[in-house]
């Protein structure tokens, strides 16, 4: 029987992003509340347990993507949290220690959750709300291109709350919390 575009597509992404990203091992936390009434979450307590951490630089435009998800299977299916950075050199070199706003045109930081173990299902809205508001701290940032003294990544943000702006009153969520993990050069899932 052969294998639906939506499967081919999933496969051939795994592939990618299991070359392209380094998991690495560490510890994190995301707790808060949520509200995806599709989904059955009113605002009661939610808690990630991240359980996966991955970075995806990229030298040719020098920006990072930091995956902090609940189990390793692909974003689109399970629950994490997507950090990008726009200009992580600029930002180990002024910013460490320091709080940085998250939202706003070209924040130097951006974050995005997903939902989507919670919430699967193609009948489904999927659930992914981007910051509009918060703070993230990086007391650590490595940054793979620069002269690092440690392969690690350490943040810690606050108050952040997320939204879905097609409807950011009903669709939201506000979370604390942290991550921290040593960058590690993955094997590929399978080998050509």
């Amino acid at each position: 029987m052969a294998a639906s575009l939506h499967e081919l597509c999933g496969f051939v992404l795994c592939g990618l992003l299991a070359a392209g990203c380094a998991k690495g091992s560490g510890e994190g936390s995301a707790v808060g509340q949520v509200w995806a009434p599709d989904c059955g979450l009113d605002g009661a307590a939610f808690s990630l347990n991240p359980d996966y951490f991955a970075m995806q630089p990229s030298t040719s435009v020098e920006i990072i993507d930091i995956v902090v998800q609940r189990g390793s299977d692909l974003p689109s299916y399970s629950d994490g949290l997507a950090v990008f950075i726009r200009n992580p050199e600029l930002l180990k070199e002024t910013m460490l220690g320091t709080e940085i706003e998250l939202g706003g045109l070209a924040a130097p930081v951006e974050m995005t959750l997903y939902l989507n173990a919670t919430c699967p299902g193609v009948a489904r809205i999927p659930v992914y709300y981007a910051a509009v508001s918060g703070t993230i701290r990086f007391d650590e940032l490595y940054v793979p291109w620069l002269d690092n003294a440690t392969k690690e990544t350490v943040a810690v943000f606050t108050n952040v709350e997320l939204v879905d702006n097609k409807d950011p009153l009903e669709r939201r969520a506000v979370l604390d919390g942290d991550f921290s993990f040593l960058f590690e050069v993955g094997r590929p899932l399978q080998y050509f």
